[in-house]
């Protein structure tokens, strides 16, 4: 199996919504267009997607979809354990401890299925407006609306540094969540821990609390299955700098 293969089985499977075409495309990255057209169409030969016309989930127009069938879902729960080993990017020991990394891809899935469970709604990527003329895509937003995530995956340097030039981006991502009304903010980071088992999360905290205001900071190990993964909610929200500077 191709790796857009897996990548769109993985995606249709962990939001377990309907597609069309060009939004995987767009939401995938994979171009041209054409190659979803193939390769959905080869799976749904397979029986591992259906192939449909109703409203797609995302740009919610009535075009041909993509969903995964429940025969292959049934069977994905009990292969899970062997598919998320395919998406291992390390396994080792820190302290005595070991742990695991998934590729980011593979993270943010897992982070979406997560909070599908503990929060009974279904979490995708979604486009928000963040601005006049300025729309931002966070990673997993509830169905509505109401709690908005963006996951975070980054490693301390080789020589154990923290990994400053990486985390420019989840500043970013602090300043459009601040852009956004919604009951829960979180940022989700796929934790790390250096030889001095210090954690990459807990660092974060220290040096950017000033910035961080209503947003929650959650720190996610994965486990050998996502029942068995830990997470930790490093920073509770609080309130806002700005609105209480102007009150």
């Amino acid at each position: 199996m191709s790796k857009h293969s897996e990548k769109i089985i993985d995606f249709l499977y962990s939001r377990n919504k309907s597609f069309c075409d060009d939004c995987l495309s767009k939401l995938l990255g994979i171009e041209p267009r054409q190659t979803i057209y193939v390769i959905c169409n080869k799976l749904y030969k397979q029986g591992t997607i259906n192939r449909y016309k109703d409203e797609c989930s995302y740009c919610k127009k009535d075009k041909l979809i993509n969903r995964i069938t429940d025969t292959y879902s049934n069977k994905s729960v009990l292969d899970s354990e062997t598919t998320l080993k395919n998406n291992y990017l390390d396994l080792y020991n820190n302290n005595n401890r070991a742990f695991t990394r998934l590729l980011y891809d593979a993270f943010e899935n897992r982070v979406g299925l997560y909070l599908n469970r503990i929060f009974s709604d279904s979490f995708r990527e979604k486009p928000l407006i963040v601005g006049i003329n300025k729309v931002h895509k966070f990673d997993l937003v509830s169905s509505d609306n109401s709690i908005v995530v963006e996951c975070k995956s980054y490693t301390w340097t080789k020589d154990d540094n923290f990994p400053s030039a990486k985390i420019s981006t989840a500043i970013e991502a602090i300043f459009y969540l601040s852009r956004i009304i919604a009951d829960r903010k979180i940022i989700v980071f796929q934790d790390d821990f250096n030889k001095k088992g210090e954690s990459l999360v807990e660092t974060f905290i220290k040096r950017y609390e000033g910035l961080l205001d209503d947003v929650e900071v959650w720190a996610y190990q994965v486990g050998d299955s996502i029942e068995n993964d830990s997470v930790e909610i490093k920073r509770e929200r609080k309130d806002s700098w700005y609105k209480n500077l102007y009150k």
